[in-house]
């Protein structure tokens, strides 16, 4: 099996995603939610503004939105990571992850994109979905994958830009 294949099915086979985000006073926050993806390699989180990843997302958005928020927050991205259960793991300090850099977009109410995503959701996580959808604090939120990393184990460490698993380079050592 190829890299990118065992990349690929490693990648399709997580179904939550931990999530590091920066709060208005700078200070990182890490979290943990569930996603789907598309075909393209997009991810999508359904999130409450209960969570303070929402409220960081949300934040960035707002910012990102403005004008001059160049010279108020450079920050346009949030980090990702998919990670083995340690249960499936031989070696810790060479349990297989991708890690990703992701830019944010909110998927709106109020359009297409939006009903056929949550149908997605409800498909695989089942009848939760229908009850959250009725809440108005919940945000269906895209993330873009700009690059990432992906470690399958000791000396196998490979990076990528776009769609996770494609055109993996490997890292070599310098």
């Amino acid at each position: 099996m190829t890299n990118q294949q065992q990349c690929l099915n490693f990648w399709q086979a997580r179904r939550s995603i931990i999530l590091s985000t920066f709060n208005l006073e700078g200070v990182s926050e890490t979290s943990v939610t569930p996603f789907i993806a598309d075909d393209a390699g997009n991810l999508y989180v359904f999130i409450s503004e209960l969570a303070q990843h929402t409220q960081n997302i949300l934040c960035l958005l707002s910012e990102s939105s403005t004008t001059d928020s160049e010279q108020k927050n450079p920050i346009k991205h949030i980090s990702g990571l998919l990670v083995a259960d340690e249960s499936e793991t031989e070696q810790a300090f060479a349990r297989e992850r991708l890690t990703l850099q992701l830019l944010p977009s909110e998927v709106f109410r109020e359009s297409d994109m939006f009903s056929a995503l949550l149908s997605c959701f409800e498909q695989t996580f089942g009848e939760v979905i229908p009850l959250l959808a009725s809440l108005p604090d919940f945000h269906l939120i895209q993330l873009k994958v700009v690059k990432g990393g992906y470690v399958k184990g000791f000396g196998q460490a490979f990076t990528f830009e776009g769609c996770p698993c494609q055109g993996l380079e490997p890292i070599l050592r310098k």
